[in-house]
C-alpha cells in the first residue's frame, strides 16, 4: 500500500486537508456569534408581515376585479339611462308633433337673419321636425307629413277629369326687419296673420276652406279648356291673356271658380316650402329638370328619315339627352315644326359616331340638318314618387321634381302668374281673379310701396309691402347660386307680366323665387305655360 507521504505520523488527514479544516474553523468562529445575535421573534414578525401584506394584495386585487366589474355594469346602465333619455325625447316630440297635428292654435315658421346663407331657422312647432325628399319609390322621413296643414294636402279630381292638389286653408305672418324675416303658417288667425286671398271668396264675402292646385302643367282641351291631366305635354306658344280665358271657360254649366295660377296661391306654395324645408335654396332641396337643351346649334339629326320614329344625331349630342325625356324636333332652330312633346323609348348606337335617339308617337319624317331639343315634361311623372316631394330618377337637373304633388314647381316650363303687372319696374297687384286683366294699372290693381330692381341677376333681398305680404319680387341683386334667395332674376323696362320658376335650360339660376318680370303680355313661346286652379265658389 502507497502511503501519502504529506499524512504525518499519528495523522488522519493529510497538510493540505488540515488546512481546509482550519480555514473552516475560523469561518465557523466568525459567522456562530453573528447568527446568535439575530431576533429570531423579528424574524418571524417579519415573515408574518410579509404573509399579511401577500394576503392584502390579494383582497386589493379582489376589489379591483368587484370595482372592474361593477364599472361594467355602471356603464351599461349609463348607456341604457342615455338611450332611456333618447327615447324619451323621441317619444316627447313625437307627442309633441301629434299634439300639434290636431292642434288648431299650433304655429309653424322660420327665420332667416338677412345672412347670405339661405339656411332657416325653424321656429313654434317646426323646431325638431325633419323633412326629405325621396326619388322615385324610395321612403324618407318627413315630420311634416303628420302635422296639420301639410299632412292634409291630398290629391283629388274635379268632374271634368283634372286633378288638384287640394291646400287647406290657413293663414299666413310676415315680418321683415333689416336684420330678420320671417315666415309663420297656422290653421288659427293669430294676430298679425292674414288669410291668402285664394282662400276668399269675393261675391259672398266668406272664407273657403281650401284651394285646388293644378297637379300638372297646365294642357288645353279639344273645346279650349285648360286643363290639369297626365300623360299630355304642356300648353305652350299662347299667351298669359290666352291662359287666362282658357281657364274662365271651365266656369259653365253651373262649374264656378277657375282660374290660371296667380301671386296669391304662389304665395300659399313658397310659405309652405319654405317652412318645410327651412331654405331659400330650393334646388339645394331637388334640383328638379333644369339641365335640358334648347336651341344648341350642334343639337342636329345627321341623316334624313322617312316614317321613322328615331333621329340619328352625333355622339357628343346623344350624350346630351336622357331616356324618358321629353323632345321636340323643328326645321329652324328653337322650332318644333317636325313634332312637339314626344317622350325618349332608348337611345342606341347607330355607327362609331352617331347614335339612335328613340322616341314615341306615329312615325314622322326626320331631315337631316333638323333641330332637337327638350320641351316641358311629359304631365304625370310623379306617380312613380312615393315620399310626398321627389324627383324621379336621380336629383341631377336632367329629371323633373314634384312638390307635395305638384309637378314641375320650377324647371321645366315658365309659369305664368296672374294678378300682377308691372311698369317700369312697378309692381300692381290685384286681389280677385275675376278682376285680372293685364297691363291694368289703376283699381283693382293696387300699387306696391316698392320698386323692384331694375338690374338681372342673382336676388339677394324681397320687397316687402306690409299691406300687401303675399306679392314679394326681388329688389336688391348680387347673390349667388346658393347664398341668399339662391335664384335668379329677369327685368326689363316697359310694361311687363310675371313668370316664375324657370325653365329646363337654366340650370342653378331657376328655382322657387326665380321671378321673370321681363316678357310683356303678348309673350307665347314653346318654354312658357302655366296652371290651373280651381276655387270652391
Amino acid at each position: 500500500m502507497v502511503v501519502d507521504p504529506s499524512i504525518q505520523d499519528g495523522s488522519i488527514v493529510s497538510k493540505d486537508e488540515r488546512g481546509i479544516l482550519d480555514r473552516a474553523f475560523e469561518l465557523a468562529e466568525d459567522i456562530i456569534p453573528r447568527i446568535e445575535l439575530i431576533d429570531v421573534e423579528l424574524l418571524e414578525d417579519v415573515q408574518n408581515r410579509m404573509i399579511n401584506l401577500e394576503d392584502q394584495v390579494s383582497d386589493i386585487q379582489d376589489e379591483l376585479t368587484t370595482y372592474k366589474n361593477d364599472f361594467t355594469t355602471l356603464n351599461t346602465e349609463v348607456v341604457e339611462a342615455r338611450q332611456g333619455a333618447s327615447n324619451l325625447v323621441t317619444n316627447i316630440n313625437f307627442i309633441k308633433s301629434r299634439i300639434n297635428a290636431i292642434d288648431p292654435f299650433a304655429i309653424f315658421g322660420v327665420a332667416w337673419d338677412k345672412s347670405s346663407n339661405p339656411t332657416l331657422t325653424r321656429t313654434d312647432a317646426a323646431v325638431g321636425l325633419v323633412a326629405n325628399v325621396g326619388i322615385d319609390d324610395e321612403v324618407v322621413q318627413n315630420d311634416f307629413d303628420r302635422v296639420q296643414i301639410f299632412g292634409e294636402i291630398h290629391d283629388v279630381e274635379d268632374s271634368l277629369g283634372n286633378v288638384f292638389v287640394r291646400i287647406p286653408k290657413f293663414y299666413i305672418r310676415k315680418t321683415d326687419t333689416p336684420t330678420q324675416k320671417t315666415w309663420q303658417i297656422s290653421k288659427t288667425k293669430h294676430k298679425g296673420f292674414y288669410l291668402p286671398w285664394c282662400f276668399w271668396d269675393f261675391e259672398n264675402h266668406r272664407e273657403l276652406p281650401y284651394i285646388d292646385f293644378g297637379k300638372y302643367k297646365a294642357s288645353l282641351s279639344l273645346d279650349n279648356r285648360l286643363e290639369s291631366k297626365p300623360d299630355v305635354p304642356p300648353l305652350v306658344n299662347h299667351n298669359i291673356v290666352q291662359f287666362r280665358e282658357y281657364a274662365q271657360n271651365n266656369n259653365v254649366d253651373g262649374l264656378k271658380g277657375y282660374q290660371q295660377l296667380d301671386v296669391h296661391a304662389y304665395d300659399v306654395l313658397q310659405t309652405l316650402f319654405y317652412i318645410e324645408f327651412a331654405t331659400l335654396h330650393s334646388q339645394s332641396v331637388m334640383a328638379g329638370f333644369t339641365s335640358g337643351r334648347y336651341g344648341v346649334e350642334t343639337d342636329l339629326a345627321v341623316i334624313s328619315e322617312s316614317n321613322t320614329n328615331r333621329i340619328i344625331v352625333s355622339n357628343t349630342t346623344a350624350a346630351q339627352y336622357r331616356v324618358g325625356q321629353t323632345i321636340s324636333v323643328g326645321t329652324t332652330r328653337y322650332g318644333i315644326q317636325t313634332f312637339y312633346g314626344r317622350t325618349i323609348t332608348s337611345i342606341e348606337d347607330y355607327d362609331v359616331e352617331n347614335k339612335a335617339i328613340y322616341f314615341d308617337g306615329d312615325p314622322v319624317d326626320i331631315a337631316s340638318g333638323s333641330f332637337l331639343q327638350n320641351t316641358g315634361w311629359i304631365n304625370g311623372f310623379s306617380e312613380r314618387i312615393a315620399a310626398s316631394s321627389g324627383s324621379i330618377t336621380t336629383n341631377n337637373g336632367k329629371y323633373p321634381c314634384a312638390y307635395r304633388g305638384i309637378e314641375s314647381p320650377w324647371g321645366d316650363i315658365w309659369q305664368f302668374v296672374d294678378g300682377v303687372n308691372i311698369n317700369d319696374w312697378q309692381a300692381w297687384v290685384a286681389l280677385n281673379a275675376e278682376e285680372y286683366a293685364s297691363n291694368v294699372f289703376a283699381y283693382p290693381y293696387r300699387q306696391l310701396s316698392y320698386v323692384n330692381s331694375d338690374e338681372n341677376g342673382y336676388a339677394k333681398y324681397m320687397g316687402y309691402d306690409p299691406k300687401n305680404p303675399f306679392a314679394e319680387f326681388p329688389v336688391e341683386v348680387g347673390a349667388g347660386s346658393s347664398t341668399y334667395y339662391s335664384d335668379y332674376y329677369y327685368q326689363n323696362t316697359g310694361q311687363r307680366i310675371a313668370l316664375v320658376g324657370g325653365r329646363w335650360l337654366l340650370g342653378s339660376i331657376a328655382g322657387l323665387s326665380f321671378w321673370n318680370l321681363s316678357r310683356a303680355s303678348s309673350n307665347a313661346s314653346v318654354d312658357v305655360g302655366g296652371q290651373l286652379l280651381k276655387k270652391p265658389l
